[in-house]
């Protein structure tokens, strides 16, 4: 049987809702249901703050719940917590978990005290001494031997602290004085270790539950208020009474019904069997089975077709017995699709924050780090341990902490603030963080903030890494070989390099912006444009060889490739000219036909000295004889003197085939042998043969032109060892101060049989050949201190190697 107030008759546990009976004369607690003391817990001063502000509401589980005050007599009034629209939510998060650590230590209404190994008081609040009526006189003291605090149950418990053990919600009376006592619900925990285990100080945290347990044992009464309200907010109410083993509904009203498509008529004098489905029913009778054997009340929440709804189930009680059940079903669907959308609003922000790659931290208005999102404990993970409760300030490089500071006083002014700064990894070095901080408001007063930390340190390398390779192709561009123009898509200038100018005589400033025209004649012009609209269509034009005209109006013979450039999206943004000097390559063609030239007469004036001096040879011998048995000889010696004379001719038709006056000069090797490959290479082409050519640098003193006829010669005669194809593998190296040329080719070879006659004058392994090339370079090479050497073998291919001094040991 339920125990009622002797003042009042409402009861607060009846209430499906936090609700609490207060004295407004002297503003207190008179009397208050489970939900009600839950809130208090968690609010502090929370009765004053409904007194001052009649709007007053609070955030419970996501949801927003204001208070409606009801006068019962002249100094009592009954205050419910109502749920409302999120609108009139104010919270109040001022305090960081410092500031608040420190007002649960002293200024809470929560008595606190701190004791020493022995029992002595350590410290206490103002709370502590309040309560029992005690100064900090006894700092120092034995706790347990002060008078208000001599209780048998309460030594035991502390004694078990200073053992290590844990005590939580036993509930301990004080005998204060003479005619007043207190209550109060006792935790207490070992607050500090020693190195060896033992406890080296306790804390002793006291709730005052007097004014609970007195209230506890008083119960009220609000059936008006509570159908009123229910009435407001759209409930069903249903009486029910039990018939032998049955429920029978005995009533039934509000406007719930229509929405489950009942009406009291469909209901009335129904069992609760014949209403609601089997699944329902096996939920509803065991509630109502135990409610009518133990008298209990009972609130909860559930869903019924579609319908979530809190019911409030209270039992009539009279002479110890339940007579009746009086069911409350208020509609809660709106209330839980708020608390759903708030759950996932927070879910989704709490997600952005988990699941952010960036680095995502909250400090106080001092700057102390609260929190961190994972990726700060991924990216950082050597300093995260140390970060919450530590100065922001900590972890920025000593060159960047005055900058980030004076951001994190801008964002405390209510400004948003973007910098760039260098932390500390822990790791001995740093990173670039790119850093966003977001003041955090509430009451437009800044609590917090918010700062969202990017890690650029890889982009900032890429972005290092992409301006050295600019300068590399910068540097490419204006110290190429070639000459270089680059063209916008209509063919006018944009950029030249150093070679092109100095190829044409024209400077940057002088052409950018115009027309590349002004390198053609006036019938050009056309086969211009035309090129151009190729590479428009996205064609390219590769080893054209023409002519061009210099600044000087000189022309120049060139080869040149043009290539589209285009972006991303297949749009052509500018056109690339690589332009080639052919001056040099038509300068070695030069060379190589005059050297053919050469090698065709050397091989007529040994034909012809071949077949003149044998007949001379008999003819002079004659001669001779005829001489001794003639008496007269001056005809004879006419004839003599014509013959000595075709001698000599002959001898001269034979020195054409010998080089000139040797003319040293200190030469680049490594370029004449490049410049001889490049000149070779279209011959190579032409024929088939790949051209692999591998150098070192190398000088030497030598008559350059000489130099180039041998190499000429030699890499000749090795493509003509090839007419089907093959390779041509040309090689310079430094060996023991010479520089070594090897000129290899895969042709068919040469037989032993012939390669001791090599170099002979008059032999030859070609069907033509004179046999006086080969005599003339061996005889070249060894005018320059060299040697030349040959190796063959049948069917893998002839390697000729070259040796000459370098310069250093010439």
């Amino acid at each position: 049987m339920a125990q009622m107030h002797s003042n009042h008759a409402l009861n607060v546990d009846s209430i499906p809702a936090p609700a609490a009976i207060i004295d407004v004369t002297q503003p207190s607690f008179i009397e208050q249901n489970e939900d009600w003391r839950g809130i208090t817990l968690k609010e502090d001063n929370l009765l004053l703050k409904i007194l001052e502000d009649d709007d007053y509401s609070i955030r419970l589980h996501h949801q927003y719940y204001g208070f409606k005050r009801k006068r019962i007599d002249e100094s009592k009034e009954l205050v419910m917590m109502i749920p409302v629209e999120s609108g009139v939510l104010r919270e109040d998060v001022n305090h960081s978990h410092s500031a608040i650590y420190e007002a649960l230590i002293h200024n809470t209404p929560t008595c606190v005290c701190i004791i020493d190994k022995n029992g002595n008081v350590m410290e206490m609040n103002q709370s502590f001494q309040k309560l029992f009526q005690i100064s900090d006189a006894i700092l120092g003291e034995s706790l347990c031997q002060q008078p208000p605090l001599q209780n048998g149950a309460f030594h035991s418990i502390v004694k078990d602290g200073l053992k290590g053990l844990n005590t939580t919600g036993e509930e301990v009376t004080f005998q204060m004085g003479t005619h007043r006592k207190i209550t109060c619900n006792i935790t207490i925990s070992p607050a500090n270790y020693k190195s060896d285990g033992t406890v080296d100080s306790v804390g002793i945290i006291l709730h005052d539950i007097t004014e609970k347990k007195k209230y506890e044992n008083e119960l009220m009464s609000l059936k008006v208020e509570l159908e009123n309200t229910l009435r407001l907010q759209k409930t069903i109410t249903y009486k029910i009474k039990k018939s032998d083993q049955d429920f029978v509904i005995e009533m039934a009203a509000g406007e719930l019904l229509n929405k489950l498509n009942l009406t009291p008529s469909k209901v009335i004098g129904k069992t609760i069997q014949e209403v609601f489905d089997s699944h329902h029913l096996g939920k509803i009778q065991p509630k109502l089975k135990r409610i009518w054997e133990t008298g209990e009340e009972l609130t909860y929440e559930d869903e019924y077709k579609e319908l979530e709804y809190l019911a409030s189930i209270v039992p009539v009680v009279q002479k110890g017995a339940v007579v009746e059940i009086i069911v409350s079903i208020s509609d809660i669907s709106l209330i839980k699709d708020i608390q759903r959308k708030l759950i996932e609003s927070e879910q989704k922000y709490k997600s952005i924050v988990k699941y952010s790659p960036d680095n995502i931290y909250m400090v106080d208005t001092n700057g102390i780090i609260q929190e961190v999102n994972p990726a700060v404990k991924t990216q950082w993970n050597h300093i995260s341990p140390h970060m919450i409760g530590t100065h922001f300030s900590e972890f920025i490089a000593e060159g960047s902490k005055e900058t980030a500071i004076k951001k994190f006083e801008i964002a405390l002014k209510g400004e948003a603030s973007r910098f760039v700064t260098t932390f500390e990894n822990g790791e001995g070095g740093k990173s670039h963080v790119a850093v966003t901080n977001i003041p955090i408001r509430v009451k437009n007063k800044v609590i917090g903030i918010y700062g969202f930390g990017q890690d650029i340190t890889e982009k900032l390398q890429m972005e290092e890494e992409l301006k050295e390779a600019k300068e590399l192709l910068e540097a490419y561009f204006e110290h190429a070989g070639d000459g270089i123009a680059l063209l916008d898509p209509e063919g006018k200038v944009l950029k030249v390099n150093q070679q092109f100018e100095s190829m044409f005589g024209w400077t940057k400033d002088e052409i950018t912006g115009r027309e590349i025209t002004f390198l053609h004649q006036d019938d050009q012009v056309v086969q211009f444009k035309q090129n151009l609209a190729t590479v428009m269509a996205g064609k390219r034009i590769k080893d054209y060889e023409t002519v061009r005209y210099r600044k000087d109006g000189s022309p120049v013979e060139i080869a040149f490739n043009m290539n589209p450039i285009l972006n991303d999206g297949g749009r052509l943004i500018g056109i690339s000219a690589i332009i080639r000097d052919l001056s040099e390559k038509k300068l070695n063609e030069d060379l190589l036909k005059k050297s053919e030239q050469l090698a065709m007469i050397g091989q007529l004036a040994a034909g012809v000295a071949h077949e003149i001096r044998n007949p001379l040879t008999t003819l002079k011998g004659f001669l001779q004889l005829m001489k001794e048995n003639a008496e007269d000889d001056f005809y004879l010696g006419v004839i003599q003197g014509e013959l000595d004379r075709i001698e000599i001719i002959t001898n001269e038709f034979l020195a054409l085939a010998k080089p000139r006056a040797v003319k040293f000069s200190l030469t680049s090797l490594t370029t004449l042998l490049t410049s001889s490959v490049e000149f070779i290479k279209m011959e190579c082409l032409k024929q088939g043969v790949d051209v692999r050519f591998s150098v070192e640098e190398a000088e030497i003193y030598c008559d350059s032109h000489q130099m180039k006829q041998v190499i000429l010669n030699v890499m000749k005669n090795a493509l003509e060892a090839m007419p089907a194809g093959g390779l041509l593998n040309v090689q310079l190296e430094k060996v023991d101060g010479h520089g070594k040329i090897s000129i290899q080719d895969n042709g068919s070879g040469i037989p032993p049989e012939r390669m001791k006659h090599l170099g002979e004058p008059f032999y030859s392994t070609k069907e033509k050949g004179t046999g006086l090339g080969l005599m003339i370079c061996q005889k070249i090479i060894k005018e320059h201190h060299g040697s030349l050497s040959i190796q063959s073998n049948v069917s893998e291919g002839t390697t000729v190697t070259i040796l000459l001094p370098i310069a250093n040991n010439h």
